[in-house]
């Protein structure tokens, strides 16, 4: 009877689909316990439900920022802002980010745009000694650039090089930092990728003269010591290897990245116990880093147990639910629990085997080649095309790329539109295919500007006759207001049509000859004040002027001169 009556209840339940505030006060539920994953997992739906709601993602943005997720934060504050550039605390938000991604004049150019908004603002002592602390390093950084200049073009082909080995081009990254090496030998960091990149391009014996070398001067270098193990355990002299590796765990590392470097060193030499437990001590630190949860799930797998890896990987998926790596190897892992599998041990990088990899670009190539409409309708049913395809735009194929992102656009629809927009905000790909996606979603007549990263930077861009612009049209009007404003109020001098005439030069030469992306106007805005007052013979101190508008001493005049030089070519041609 009472059976019968609980399932006659059941009938008359109502189903009802919980809207985005429901989804937000769990996550906030969460937080407060902090579980930052399961807050995650909420915060996501409620901005898919809400996508209007800007406190929404302005939520899901800080949880991001609080897991350490820094990038993916600064993604959302962007489009918070093209939707609603009233937004000012998200500048300070995006400066904070860049801080902990160690991009420091992204993080003052972003505290100066905050304070330059809203002065009084909630947040502007907490920007204004930010600025402090970065700007006495900044002029520290520029004193030692001005003694050698080499140090910093060193630093940029070095990074550049890094660039290359992160995305497994291993012959350009060599190059690269071999210039580095050459500029500036004292970039221990540079040396020891230079080894890496010529360990992964096979050439063993010159990754390990390098290594040598560096061990000559600093016996005690961490990653000096895990390469030169890692490459002499391929060479098969696996005592040699292991007393550089016993070198640096007897030195009681305790800097989370030098830890990551010997977990995963321990990892390709096959030590999985003693990488398990440094990985576990890793989790202390960053406790939401997939790289490291993978390597655990791994090193838990290969140690058999099971269980635990299922877990971690399940940690994965709720952090990159979009990824089709972790899902995988849940599959995996629980197939081999049931003995449908045989085991064997698994390699520690974030892709998956061999075998599934040619699997899944066969599926792929098999794919494309459906009639459009049985491909436009896998797509809507949503049966994990996208995932798939989203998996096989991390390929290092070009080819696969583009024709992925052309079939995508050939859907000409919302869910088309966002892959492509998110596509072009990778940090990984290269200008050739972010072009590509923005050509593409220019044809799908998708709204103006395009959010997208390129020249190391996150740009506003607009596609006119097949050439990607920077939308710079605001900042190139505001440049010479901002000096003539300077001008007068400090000497209340008619200056303006002289200051728009030099600017309107150096702006008709950067249309015949390229834009480029200007990352600090004030740096311009500083230049035309100190050209202007050079020409007029007004007082100028230089260095105090850099400070007042909140620059580097080398950025404004590095402007000033090429204005200088501008207007110099200018005058010798109409005396031609």
């Amino acid at each position: 009877m009472a059976k019968e009556l609980f399932a006659g209840r059941l009938k008359k339940v109502v189903p009802f689909e919980q809207d985005g505030s429901f989804f937000n006060r769990k996550a906030r539920k969460y937080i407060e316990n902090n579980n930052y994953i399961h807050a995650l997992s909420y915060y996501r739906k409620a901005v898919e439900k809400d996508p209007e709601n800007m406190e929404y993602s302005l939520d899901l943005a800080e949880v991001f920022s609080e897991m350490g997720y820094f990038h993916e934060s600064n993604l959302i504050l962007f489009f918070i802002l093209q939707k609603d550039p009233s937004r000012t605390d998200c500048y300070f938000a995006m400066g904070c980010n860049f801080l902990g991604l160690q991009e420091f004049g992204k993080a003052e150019s972003s505290l100066e745009k905050y304070l330059e908004l809203d002065e009084y603002g909630l947040f502007s002592e907490e920007a204004q000694n930010l600025l402090e602390v970065l700007q006495s390093q900044e002029f520290y950084l520029e004193f030692i650039n001005d003694i050698n200049p080499d140090k910093d073009e060193g630093m940029a082909f070095a990074s550049r090089g890094k660039d290359f080995l992160d995305k497994g081009d291993y012959r350009r990254a060599v190059r690269e930092l071999e210039k580095a090496v050459r500029m500036d030998p004292a970039l221990i960091f540079a040396r020891n990728n230079l080894a890496l990149a010529y360990f992964c391009t096979g050439n063993l014996d010159k990754a390990i003269e390098e290594s040598r070398k560096i061990l000559t001067d600093n016996p005690y270098n961490v990653h000096a010591n895990c390469n030169i193990a890692l490459f002499l355990c391929e060479k098969g002299d696996r005592k040699a290897s292991n007393q550089h590796m016993e070198a640096v765990m007897n030195q009681n590392v305790k800097d989370p990245e030098e830890m990551y470097k010997i977990a995963v060193t321990l990892c390709e030499m096959g030590e999985h116990g003693k990488a398990n437990l440094l990985l576990k001590k890793m989790l202390q630190y960053k406790p939401y880093d997939t790289s490291v949860l993978h390597y655990m799930a791994v090193s838990c797998f290969n140690l058999k147990r099971f269980k635990d890896a299922f877990t971690y990987w399940d940690k994965v998926e709720k952090l990159n639910p979009n990824n089709t790596i972790s899902s995988y190897y849940k599959h995996f892992v629980k197939s081999v629990m049931k003995n449908e599998r045989e085991y064997s041990e698994l390699p520690y990088h974030f892709q998956v085997p061999y075998d599934e990899i040619i699997r899944r670009v066969k599926t792929i190539h098999d794919l494309l080649k459906l009639p459009s409409s049985d491909l436009k309708s896998k797509w809507k049913d949503g049966d994990g095309l996208e995932s798939l395809l989203k998996w096989g735009l991390n390929l290092n194929d070009l080819m696969i790329k583009k024709a992925i992102l052309n079939v995508v656009a050939s859907f000409r629809d919302d869910k088309a539109e966002q892959f492509l927009r998110t596509f072009v905000l990778q940090k990984s790909e290269g200008k050739e295919q972010v072009e590509e996606a923005l050509s593409l979603l220019k044809e799908m007549n998708a709204k103006e500007p395009y959010l997208a990263y390129m020249d190391d930077n996150f740009v506003e861009v607009s596609v006119r006759n097949g050439s990607i612009t920077p939308s710079n049209d605001d900042i190139l009007l505001e440049i010479p207001k901002q000096a003539i404003k300077r001008l007068k109020k400090y000497y209340l001098v008619d200056c303006e049509d002289d200051i728009q005439d030099i600017w309107n030069c150096v702006v008709s030469h950067w249309e015949m000859n390229g834009l480029p992306q200007i990352r600090k106007p004030q740096g311009w805005s500083a230049a035309l004040e100190l050209y202007y007052r050079t020409r007029e013979d007004l007082p100028v101190n230089k260095t105090e002027m850099a400070a007042s508008w909140q620059i580097s001493y080398s950025t404004m005049m590095k402007n000033f001169h090429f204005i200088n030089q501008l207007i110099d070519e200018f005058w010798d041609q109409m005396n031609l």
